[in-house]
């Protein structure tokens, strides 16, 4: 299996109260309305500063036995249009739900149809204020870490 059929088979699961989930050859560059809310693929947001934790695709590691390797990845789920800050706290009792849906969906698909060697990991459960090619909306990033098995 592959990084690319992980996600695959990340968009094609089903969340509860998610009306749309891009696969990454899906992407738009701005999120229709009409696909809210939305769950899409991303990478944890970083400033590349030397020094920083790194995360995204790991470097290959060998133990004696297969080579392996890690990728950190954000399943984002985008609710609704975010037009205040205040506006969070009324929109927070419907985004607690959509984390319980989404943990259900995820817990009975660990590996991702076989896609990772062995269950991913939700290493981050981020609700508030999340961005789309310059727009805000308020949702949940779920932080995942992957791994496989190489060869």
């Amino acid at each position: 299996m592959t990084w690319r059929t992980a996600f695959t088979n990340l968009a094609a699961l089903a969340v509860s109260g998610v009306t749309t989930s891009y696969d990454l050859d899906e992407l738009p560059n701005a999120l229709p309305a009409a696909d809210l809310p939305a769950l899409a693929p991303a990478f944890p947001p970083g400033m590349g500063l030397i020094g920083e934790a790194e995360e995204g695709l790991a470097t290959l590691t060998y133990d004696g036995g297969a080579w392996s390797a890690a990728l950190t990845v954000d399943h984002v789920l985008y609710w609704t249009p975010a037009w205040s800050e205040a506006g969070l706290n009324t929109v927070l009792p419907a985004l607690v739900d959509a984390v319980d849906a989404y943990l259900e969906a995820v817990s009975a698909a660990g590996t991702l149809g076989g896609a990772l060697s062995s269950e991913l990991e939700i290493v981050a459960v981020l609700p508030g204020v999340v961005e789309y090619a310059g727009a805000k909306f308020y949702g949940v990033r779920f932080r995942h870490l992957w791994r496989r098995v190489i060869g």
